[in-house]
Formats: structure tokens, C-alpha cells, sequence
């Protein structure tokens, strides 16, 4: 908090709240996520409050609602995918599924329709098929999210993927991830065509480029084309 107050102070008008495993948080009086967000948004001069990069099995009832009824809380959140295959997101030992997924993003588009979500994906973690890539495009266009951070597999020591002897080729892996910016542009594309003639506020940052409040980042600096 103290941190914040000074942000503001020195004219600060957002600020994201991330972490690893951020929807685990706890304050020493045991005040969860959804707790913290509700007092940050008390404090006076702040105008947009961020989450960034949760599971959607922490997107609870509790969150969910203090987001979407907040005073600041912006109605765009970095809500983590990384495979759109339970047989690849079980292999990565993450808690959720897809449906899990795509329930807690229906959840909260169904309370705002301008809801829109931006994630992180992984290509070739060892083991994905064909199939299992499908999957995550699937996800993605059934989405349409507002960004895609896109990461093709690379190996850690010492971590159990590393032990695993089905490997992606490389030449697979990189055709992969080819095609999941190309489906990122498209959906972000396709999302940004619902808002074209609507008036939006944007909070301005350098040179004149900002974002709305649920992520579409805007430029003050367009030229129209002559010939």
C-alpha cells in the first residue's frame, strides 16, 4: 500500500498487481486478493487497477465480483492458457483444464461484455501432438483475445519436462509458433472490430500511445495514408 500511495504521489494514475501465483495471496491478517484489490481502490487519485497473469482456477466468485464492481478495476484481465490440451496442461502440472478456462472467461463476459482477456500460450512442450496444438487454437479463436504472449518450449535443467524423451523438433516447433501469432493477430484483429466507431477513454502514455480500459492500445499519432 505504501508502495501505491507513493505512485500516486508522484502522479501515477495505474498500477497492475501481479505476482507468481497471485490469486494465492494472503495478507498477514489473512485478507485475500480480492480483499487487497477492494483497498487499493479506495485510495483517492488512483484511476485503473490491474490483474495481471492468474490461473482462471483463482478467478473466484469473490474476485470476480470485486472486479467487476469496482470502483477502478479495469474489465481486462491476463488470465493464463499456456495449452489449450488437458493431456498437455497435465503434463505441465497445472491445477485447471480448458473448460475450467473458457468457464471463467464465459463467467466474466457474461457480467461484461466488454470483457476482454489477453494470455500467455506454449508451443512444443514436449509431447504435443498435432491434436493437442489444434486444441489451443480452438481455445484461441474461440476467445478472441486482446494479446497473445506466445512462447515456444525450451528446455530447463532439472525440471521434470526436462526428463521427458518425446521432444518437439525444432522445425515443428517454430512452424507452431508461426501459426499461433498469426491466429493471435487475427483474433486480437477481429475483437478490435466490435469497438470501430465507439468512444473510448484512453489513459495516454509515452508519445502519445495508450490503452482503454480493457486493453485495446490506441495511438494519438495515426496518419491517414496518402497517395
Amino acid at each position: 500500500m505504501r508502495e501505491i500511495e507513493g505512485l500516486i504521489e508522484s502522479g501515477y494514475k495505474e498500477v497492475v498487481l501481479t505476482g507468481i501465483n497471485i490469486g494465492d495471496y494472503q495478507g498477514t491478517s489473512e485478507e485475500t486478493l480480492a480483499d487487497l484489490i477492494q483497498i487499493v481502490d479506495a485510495l483517492p487519485g488512483l484511476e485503473r487497477i490491474r490483474v495481471s497473469s492468474i490461473d482462471p482456477d483463482e478467478v473466484n466468485e469473490q474476485l470476480a465480483k470485486t472486479i467487476l464492481e469496482g470502483r477502478h478495476t479495469c474489465h481486462s484481465m491476463h488470465i493464463v492458457l499456456q495449452s489449450g490440451s488437458n493431456v498437455v496442461l497435465k503434463k505441465m502440472n497445472r491445477k485447471y483444464t480448458r473448460q475450467i478456462f473458457l468457464e471463467t472467461v464465459e463467467n466474466l463476459k457474461k457480467a461484461r461484455s466488454d470483457f476482454t482477456f489477453t494470455t500467455d500460450v506454449i508451443v512444443g512442450f514436449p509431447g504435443e501432438t498435432t491434436g493437442d496444438f489444434e486444441a489451443t487454437l480452438e481455445v484461441m479463436h474461440e476467445v478472441n483475445f486482446a494479446k497473445v504472449h506466445m512462447f515456444p518450449y525450451s528446455e530447463r535443467k532439472r525440471t521434470r519436462a526436462a526428463l521427458f524423451s518425446d521432444k518437439i523438433p525444432s522445425q515443428i516447433i517454430q512452424e507452431r509458433k508461426d501459426i499461433i501469432l498469426r491466429e493471435a493477430e487475427r483474433g486480437a484483429f477481429n475483437l478490435r472490430q466490435q469497438y470501430v466507431g465507439k468512444t473510448m477513454k484512453v489513459l495516454t502514455e509515452d508519445n502519445g500511445v495508450g490503452h482503454t480500459e480493457n486493453f485495446f492500445k490506441c495511438s494519438s499519432s495515426f496518419k491517414y495514408p496518402t497517395e
